[in-house]
């Protein structure tokens, strides 16, 4: 009897997570399972292992085909992974240094844990620009003093651009000019905290910085109307080389991420880069850091134009915050402008 009842409550719960894993295109609520996939996929892989010894021989293999349905969704984002993106080692080296933008995008989160360490991480990072999010609380002092040492500055609400290289213009994302609001629904009003900076190049030419931070995918549906108004929003700027990073509260291999990579038009750089949740989120309630590296979601991204070819991409160090910084080397492609 015993093994009849787990083998039952081992085949709800690995096979109600595949089921909704699988449904994930049809609602909302069921995406909210792949956000946290690294999550389901643990358990149910746990579920699975303990269950190899039930006496019903079918459990195990039942279990095991519950477990392919919930990899599979994530298989396009290893194999973009895998296949690189990055630029070739000796490709690389021709192009040497020079011209290589260095772009940091950080959650600085209001109740960081440090804020004069989270200061030193993010300066000894060394960016040429620097995205910030949730600017507030704690934050603040952070964000006072990491000013003090950029020369540009753009800001909107709790977001910001820093840069090292001149600022030609700046300003909060807004609805493009002639939108009517006539006939507007509320969802035709949101848009998330999100500032861009027209950034003047080294070589002269110019490209869009934005800085965005998107509430989170469930229960409402407000991060589906931010994600196509910030969409509608950046058209109407020039995209060959624009760059968006922030924190989108969405992660591979949720639907979510993937309808903001089409909205925004933009290629993905950051792939499978789990960024939370960070050391901080323990320590602020005064627990011990884990032992290791506790980030297992990558909700925090870097969309890049065209123009753009990625050197590499990686998560930053623990900085007190609940999130890790992403710090990416990008390069112009030649013949690109």
């Amino acid at each position: 009897m015993r093994h009849t009842i787990t083998a039952i409550f081992a085949l709800c719960a690995v096979l109600g997570l595949a089921a909704f894993i699988t449904l994930a295109p049809l609602w909302r609520g069921f995406d909210a399972w792949r956000q946290i996939w690294p999550l389901v996929m643990i358990f149910a892989a746990m579920v699975t292992l303990v269950s190899l010894r039930n006496r019903h021989r079918f459990v195990p293999i039942l279990l095991s085909l519950g477990l392919v349905m919930i990899a599979l969704p994530a298989a396009p984002e290893w194999a973009r992974k895998l296949s690189g993106g990055l630029l070739a080692d000796a490709d690389a080296d021709t192009m040497g240094t020079a011209g290589t933008l260095t772009v940091v995008t950080h959650n600085l989160w209001g109740l960081s844990t440090d804020p004069a360490d989270a200061t030193r991480v993010l300066a000894e990072l060394d960016p040429d620009i620097l995205a910030l999010q949730e600017a507030t609380g704690r934050a603040r002092a952070t964000l006072a003093a990491l000013e003090a040492s950029f020369p540009h500055h753009a800001r909107c609400r709790s977001v910001r651009v820093l840069s090292r290289l001149p600022v030609q213009d700046s300003g909060c994302v807004t609805h493009p000019p002639g939108v009517s609001f006539e006939n507007a629904v509320p969802c035709d009003w949101e848009l998330p905290p999100a500032v861009w900076a027209r950034v003047e190049l080294p070589d002269g030419s110019e490209a869009i910085i934005v800085s965005v931070h998107l509430t989170w995918p469930f229960p409402s549906a407000a991060q589906a109307c931010q994600r196509s108004n910030l969409a509608r929003a950046l058209a109407t700027m020039p995209q060959e080389r624009m760059i968006v990073m922030g924190d989108f509260n969405a992660a591979a291999p949720s639907r979510a991420l993937a309808r903001i990579e089409r909205d925004l038009g933009l290629e993905r750089r950051s792939i499978a880069l789990p960024s939370w949740p960070s050391e901080g989120l323990f320590t602020a309630n005064g627990q011990s850091a884990p032992p290791l590296p506790p980030m297992l979601i990558g909700i925090d991204h870097v969309f890049a134009g065209p123009a753009w070819q990625t050197r590499a991409i990686e998560v930053g160090p623990d900085t007190g915050s609940d999130h890790r910084p992403l710090v990416a080397r990008l390069r112009a492609a030649p013949g690109r402008s």
